[in-house]
């Protein structure tokens, strides 16, 4: 019989003990890859129950009788407890903010909608029948339907410039009424709210210089800005109220409301916020106003005045409420002026007197347009304007006649 050392029994079991606990730790490295597994896939199914909730919540018009059935809670899946998801549902300004989270508020996601219809229409240009011919000149290019007066669409000649644009199918011609279309009052009696927060609260003094960001999954926070124009830095669910307010050109202001008499936005600006003033907004160049942004007019007996300077762009909505009747036989002023560089995106409703340059991408409701060059005045007429209807753009809640279908326009927190 072959005989073994006495020492090396305790480095066999050294060895075997060494064996063990690798097996053990191979053993707990697989249970603690399953175990993050696990949890990786919950929090991408718990993830995923938001998503649904949205997309839900965007093409369902029985949802909301639904959700204030269940005090706003609902359950995605009938055998799965954790798809129960919980709504908060906010106007802001003319959007919408929608909170859902799951029911232990340990996911949330909250998002900024418009709407996927404008009205029912559809127009790329509506302009009220007014017992004049919508006329036509310059370079001028209207794609998609086009709802003009009963008197017809005349391509002319302005001075010694022939029309050089392109003629609109006879399919795309469709008549328009005296007004325009009817407007959602349900939803603008929500946008008179914010004005008389102004007039029956005496919100914080805002001086300039913080640096703030609000939670929309928090109350709505109100400040008054001060008379100085200092430079602000502001984003999220914060409404300010001002007289007659300028935005220097360094503010930084994100997905807020300002809410006063007369703004004037500084040139090179660069944000998002939605405007209601009751009486002149001007854009100076270079202004960047990105979605969700908009100008809301509304007063000052109709004499409103919106202005889109040079080579600025606005992308939202432009809705102003003006006047066409004429004062002491003179032609009132235009309540919305675009230059010839500037750029609109979304949902431009003029209900008064347009004179529109540049692009307009979307839809544009307007009551009359006027050509307004330097030597002249042309009544119902369009010159090197480029209308162009845009299937991408999210609505502004304002048409009456509009579908349900919400879209997405961005995430906020």
């Amino acid at each position: 019989m072959k005989k073994v050392k006495g020492s090396a029994l305790p480095m066999v079991l050294v060895v075997s003990v060494l064996i063990c606990l690798m097996l053990l730790f191979t053993f707990s490295l697989f249970d603690i890859n399953s175990l993050l597994y696990s949890s990786y896939q919950y929090r991408i199914q718990r993830k995923e129950f938001l998503n649904s909730s949205f997309v839900l919540y965007c093409h369902d018009s029985t949802l909301i009788p639904l959700l204030k059935k269940n005090n706003y809670k609902y359950q995605l899946y009938g055998d799965n407890d954790s798809s129960i998801v919980r709504f908060t549902i906010m106007p802001w300004g003319f959007y919408e903010v929608v909170n859902v989270s799951s029911i232990d508020r340990k996911f949330q996601s909250t998002r900024i909608l418009g709407k996927d219809q404008d009205c029912k229409q559809e127009a790329a240009l509506w302009v009220c029948n007014r017992d004049m011919p919508l006329s036509l000149g310059g370079n001028t290019q209207i794609e998609g339907p086009v709802f003009a007066p009963t008197n017809g669409i005349n391509y002319i000649q302005l001075g010694n410039i022939p029309f050089s644009g392109k003629m609109i199918e006879n399919y795309n011609i469709h008549f328009s009424n005296k007004e325009l279309p009817p407007t959602d009052s349900i939803y603008l009696k929500e946008m008179n709210t914010f004005f008389e927060k102004e007039k029956k609260i005496s919100h914080p003094l805002l001086v300039g210089g913080e640096q703030h960001y609000y939670s929309f999954t928090q109350k709505t926070s109100y400040f008054t800005l001060s008379p100085e124009n200092k430079e602000l830095d502001l984003q999220g669910n914060v409404v300010l109220y001002g007289d007659e307010v300028i935005i220097p050109s360094k503010s930084r202001l994100n997905n807020i409301i300002l809410i006063a008499k007369k703004v004037i936005v500084e040139d090179g600006f660069s944000g998002s916020m939605q405007i209601l003033a009751s009486d002149t907004v001007i854009l100076k160049n270079n202004v960047q106003l990105h979605y969700p942004s908009g100008v809301y007019l509304n007063g000052n007996k109709g004499k409103t005045y919106l202005e889109i300077g040079s080579l600025s762009r606005l992308e939202g909505y432009a809705l102003i409420e003006g006047k066409v009747e004429k004062e002491n036989m003179r032609l009132i002023p235009p309540n919305y002026h675009q230059d010839s560089d500037a750029a609109f995106c979304g949902l431009l409703y003029v209900n008064g007197i347009a004179d529109i340059n540049g692009i307009i991408s979307g839809a544009a409701y307007i009551k009359e347009c006027y050509y307004l060059p330097p030597n002249g005045i042309y009544a119902g007429t369009l010159f090197d304007t480029k209308i162009e209807r845009d299937k991408q753009v999210a609505y502004p809640f304002f048409f009456k006649t509009s579908a349900f279908l919400r879209k997405e326009i961005k995430s906020v927190y």
